[in-house]
Order: structure tokens, then sequence, then C-alpha cells
């Protein structure tokens, strides 16, 4: 039999099974979907009620805090009272109209967990709302009324060790930002209070009645015995509180439904007995499979095509995670070994010796520590949205001392791989600009450098300013020159876009493909610009920045 006719019977008798198992499935699917959607909406105002109590929670806090805070003339003192006298206050913050953290100071830190959450306010005041935002992910969206010098209030959810944090923010007339981090324990504690006895019972609504004809007997039935259960459930899916029946807790859950901001990464579960739930069948399933069957025989070249897709785009991703993670680990094994090696060499610091050895040492202590600076960096300028200006903070920098610092963390591995690294500025004056921008820029660009360009050669870093006279503006610009392989003009945007690696054989120095997506995003975040100049000045690749100078 020709193979055609063969691929066309297997079609004619394969078609209508899948056809009908299709329709088998859909009909019993609908009725399930339709069962669940009608025991969902009977117990909806459940999950109304105990979501409405956790807002109301919230909105208390707001208000009193509202209070707490208008009632001292400086800010810095209320938060300190509040800190001492206020139960529910973990920490204050102050944030200035430039974005600087001005509050907490070191002396006002103190505590068992000061350390943690020293650590993870920069991060939290970089993702705070901005004025008139919105955003569910960060705001409750109702603005809390208050006096005195504050406009505008906002919910913040974070994350540190100890699980989701809640952050209430206020937006002070002069654009000062006053936030305050509320104790976890206290906010849980009240939440779980608020909520129903754990022994109540989950009920149908009594207000479903029998009606003349009978056509609610059945519902009547319903409402009069307990027929479901609540679970609160937190952002890593861990239960912190339920009530109803305890035997339904094991059954999988018929609605999940989040809480209302603050909580958004928090859940309701809502289990009923699965008796009240049709039960599905598995001809359906039967029936289509062996249609499925037959029809991956004839197309199976395609189904083949699209799985190797999908598990090289898969690999790729694992990769990646898998190399990212392992280059965040050494960093911090390096450190971890050098320092006990150095409090080693200082029980014998007697001679000049053991001096010389320690010195090396914590060398290699800062090089390490700095790498893992700027691995973190880039990973969360991967995770921020392209464009975003929250984070951007435009100081006076020296230009020269702050390429020339660049420069010199590069000098030894340069060194070590044969290269000569040379720096030109010619701009003098301190000028306004985000430093750690140009840095997390020069680190990715110097660094495939290092990688790519071979034993001999040369990269240079030139730096100016230009200016406009038509716009009266002025621009920074940094130009990264090298005499390696070069980079072909068909590669020169997709080198930008993430994963994207020109070469990516086993033989080509390792890397993920990152390195010049997050330079880009860096310099677009500041409003200016990374491209690949097609006209090299050495012979091999020619990176420009540009940056716009604030005042």
């Amino acid at each position: 039999m020709p193979r055609r006719l063969f691929l066309a019977l297997i079609l004619l008798v394969a078609a209508p099974m899948v056809l009908l198992g299709w329709m088998s499935a859909n009909a019993i699917k609908a009725s399930q979907v339709a069962a669940k959607e009608n025991l969902a909406t009977l117990l909806s105002s459940q999950l109304y009620d105990a979501d409405r109590r956790i807002v109301q929670l919230f909105d208390g806090y707001a208000l009193r805090l509202n209070e707490q805070l208008d009632e001292s003339p400086s800010v810095f003192e209320a938060l300190r009272r509040m800190r001492r006298e206020v139960p529910i206050v973990r920490q204050g913050i102050v944030v200035d109209p430039s974005g600087t953290m001005v509050f907490p100071r070191p002396s006002d830190s103190v505590g068992i967990d000061a350390t943690e959450v020293a650590a993870a306010l920069p991060g939290m005041v970089d993702a705070r709302p901005l004025p008139n935002a919105n955003s569910d992910s960060q705001s409750s969206g109702a603005k809390i009324a208050s006096k005195g010098t504050f406009t505008e209030s906002a919910w913040q959810q974070w994350y540190m060790a100890d699980g989701a944090q809640v952050v209430y923010w206020r937006t002070r007339d002069d654009g000062s930002t006053v936030g305050v981090l509320l104790e976890r324990s206290r906010w849980i504690a009240d939440l779980i209070a608020a909520l129903p006895d754990h022994r109540g019972r989950l009920m149908a609504p009594s207000s479903l009645r029998p009606t003349e004809g009978g056509s609610k007997v059945e519902l009547a039935e319903l409402a009069a015995t307990p027929i479901g259960s609540l679970t609160l459930v937190d952002e890593a899916k861990r239960l912190v509180y339920r009530w109803g029946e305890v035997d339904e807790f094991s059954l999988p859950p018929l609605v999940t439904s989040p809480l209302s901001p603050p909580l958004a990464s928090w859940q309701f579960r809502l289990h009923v007995d699965q008796s009240l739930i049709p039960s599905s069948s598995a001809f359906p399933t039967y029936l289509s499979s062996a249609g499925i069957a037959l029809l991956l025989l004839s197309v199976g070249f395609y189904v083949l095509t699209s799985v190797q897709r999908q598990v090289s785009e898969a690999k790729s991703r694992v990769n990646f995670a898998g190399q990212v993670s392992h280059e965040l680990r050494t960093p911090l094994t390096n450190i971890r070994l050098y320092t006990e090696l150095a409090e080693s060499d200082l029980k014998r610091i007697t001679n000049s010796d053991a001096s010389e050895s320690l010195a090396r040492r914590l060398e290699v202590i800062d090089h390490e520590s700095r790498r893992l600076q700027r691995l973190v960096s880039g990973v969360l300028e991967m995770i921020r949205p392209s464009g975003k200006p929250i984070g951007v903070r435009r100081e006076p920098t020296d230009i020269g001392e702050l390429i020339g610092g660049i420069a010199e963390q590069f000098t030894p591995s340069f060194k070590a791989a044969g290269l000569t690294l040379q720096t030109v500025c010619r701009c003098r004056d301190q000028v306004s600009v985000d430093g750690d921008v140009v840095e997390m820029v020069l680190v990715n660009l110097l660094s495939n450098v290092e990688k790519y360009v071979p034993r001999g050669g040369q990269c240079v870093i030139e730096c100016d300013l230009l200016d406009d006279a038509s716009a009266s503006t002025r621009t920074l610009r940094v130009v990264v020159s090298d005499d390696g392989p070069g980079i072909a003009t068909a590669h020169q945007e997709k080198i930008f876009r993430p994963f994207q690696r020109v070469d990516d054989s086993i033989h080509a120095p390792s890397g993920t493909g990152i390195g010049l997506t997050i330079a880009r995003r860096a310099a677009v975040r500041h409003g200016g610009a990374l491209v690949l100049s097609s006209e090299p000045r050495l012979g091999g690749a020619t990176f420009t920045l540009t940056l716009p100078i604030g005042d």
C-alpha cells in the first residue's frame, strides 16, 4: 500500500476518534465546570467576607500610623518614638526627593534583626511605590487621607528572609517619602484574630429557601449542612490559618483566590466535599488517546521538530540559570576561604612574611567582593523592566577618577591575559550622573574584551563631554575600543538581545549572553544609549556610551 494512502487511512480513522473523544470530554468537563462555578458562587460570600476583614485590618493600620506621624513636627523623632512604643512598627524609613535614604542612620538600626533589615532597605527603597502609582502589586489602591505635610499613601509588599513584609509609604509635599516597615509576626497575629474561629463551619448561605414548586429544595438542604472549609496560605504556599471541616483540608481546593493588596501574594483556598462535584469518566480519555496515537504516526515529524525546539529553548534557560548560580556561588566560596586564611595569618602576624601574605589574601577578598557585586547588579538589571526610571541616582561624579578605578580593577586580569588597558579622559569637571550605571556598562564591556581579545591585544577607554548649543544640554560620551576579532555586521543588533551569542560552541568563552543586554538596559534607564560603531577605531569592536548630564 502506498505510504500516502496509508497515512490518509490513518487520518480517516483517527480524526473521528479524536473528535468524538474531544466532544465527550468537553461535555463532561463543561458539566464539572458548571457544578464548580455554581458551588463557588454559592460560597463566594465566605471569601469576600474574609478578604474584607483583612483589608479593614490594614486600613486600620494606615489610620493609626497617620495619627502617629502627624503628632510630631519632626518625622525622624516620630519614627524613633513609634519604633519604641508602637508594637506594629518594625522600622521607619525616610527617602529625600532625590531618592537617597536619609533614615535610618546606623545609630537608628538596633535590635537582633538590624543587619537583615539594613541589607533589605536599599532594594525596598528603589522599588517603593511612586506618587500617583496604583499598581496592584505595590499599592492597595486606596489612598488614605492625611493632614499636615503628607499628601499620598500606598502599601508595598517586599520579601526578606522571614517571608513577605508589608511597608506603608507616605509622600510629603516636599517630594520626600516616609515608610514604615510593619512587624510581620504582629500583623499575622492580628490577621488571624480578625478571621473566623477555626472551629467555625463553612455553611451555604441560609438565605436560600425552598420555593413553592420545590425548585430550590436541594439548595436549601445544602444551606443547612456544612459543605466546605477555607485555608489561608502565604507566598510560599505554607498554611497560615484554616477554619471549617478538618476532613476536607486534604482535598484539592475548589477555588483559589488571591487576597487584596497589600497581601496579593497570599491566597484563600476553598475546599468542598468531592461528592458535590460530578465525577469524570475515563472513556473519552481512552478514545482520544487512541486517536492521538494514530495521528502521531502521520504528523510525527512535525511534532518531533516542535519538541526538539522546545527542548533546546528549555536547555538554554536551564544552562543560563545554572551558570548564573555557579557564578554567584564561586565568589562567595572564595570570600569565605580567603577570610579564614586571613584570620589564620593574623594569629601568626609576628613577621613581615605573614603580613605580606595577609595583604595578598585580603586583596583577593576585595576583588571577589567586587565581582559578586557586579554579578548581582547585572541580575537585578535583567529583571528590572526596560526603561524604568527608578534606581537612577544622579550625583556629582569625577568621571576620570571613576573610570580610572574601574580600569584598576581589571588591570590584574588583563595583565594575566596578556592585554593592555589605556584610559584617556578629557572630562575634567565633575558631572551629575549615576556612577553605578557607568560602572555596570564598562564592567560588562571590559569583561567581553578580556574574553574575546587574543593575547597581545589592547583596549582604550576614552571619555569627553559633548555640548549641544541649540538645546543647551551636555552629553557624556565614553568610547571603549579594542583590536580584537570584531563583530560581523549581521550580528551587531543580535548581540544586544538576551541569551544571544555569536559563537555558542563548546570551544567559545564561557558566558550567558546577557552582558550587553544588561549594559544597554542600564544606559537606557539613565536616559542614554549604548551602540556598537560600524567604524571601529582600533580594528576590532568599538562601543559608545552616551548619557545626558543632569543639572
